[in-house]
Parts: C-alpha cells; structure tokens; sequence
C-alpha cells in the first residue's frame, strides 16, 4: 500500500520530489509501509525523509523543518499516535502548502 499511496502523491503533486513520511516507530506495521516507500523511491524519483510522530512538538518541529525547502510532500502512515494528532498533521499541512496523503 505504501508504494501506491507514493503514486497517489505524485499523481496529485506532480512537481514533488522530496516526501516526508510521518510514521509513529512503535507500530509494528509502521516499518513494513515505510519500506514499501523506501522500495518505490527510485522509480518516482523521490527523496525519503521518515518523521517519527510522538507529540505535538514533535510534529510541528518536523514538518516545519521539512517545508522550509521546496517541492514536498507528506505520507501520514496509520497510528494511534497519527489519529490522536490528525488534526494538528492536517492543519500543519495545509498551512506549510504541503500535499499531503493519509490513511
């Protein structure tokens, strides 16, 4: 699912070449989806940059850091910790421009 969530971005944002992927480490799925991303990278001609999501700080920390440079995008992987806070990750998102996928 990972892969495909990859396409769906670029489908949407065509001009991105740098994603973050949102993932909560201590969900047992988290690593098999990021890899999946990982996997699909190099045939979309992505960047990967992984963000742990643990609090409130955590997230706007880095999301902020990852919008400061151009062409972005976000995958949120499914979490408790990604639900918990997915009003925070949405409105971050639209407020830095960035197109974003989520569960």
């Amino acid at each position: 699912m990972g892969a495909k969530w990859l396409e769906i971005l670029r489908q949407i944002a065509p001009g991105v070449v740098r994603v973050a992927v949102l993932r909560d480490p201590q969900t047992p799925g988290g690593s098999g989806q990021l890899g999946a991303i990982q996997a699909a990278t190099s045939s979309f001609g992505v960047e990967l940059k992984a963000l742990d999501v643990r609090d409130t700080a955590m997230i706007e920390r880095g999301l902020s850091a990852f919008a400061g440079e151009p062409n972005g995008g976000l995958i949120v992987l499914n979490s408790v910790a990604s639900s918990i806070h997915h009003k925070l990750i949405a409105d971050l998102a639209a407020r830095l421009r960035l197109p974003a996928i989520y569960p």
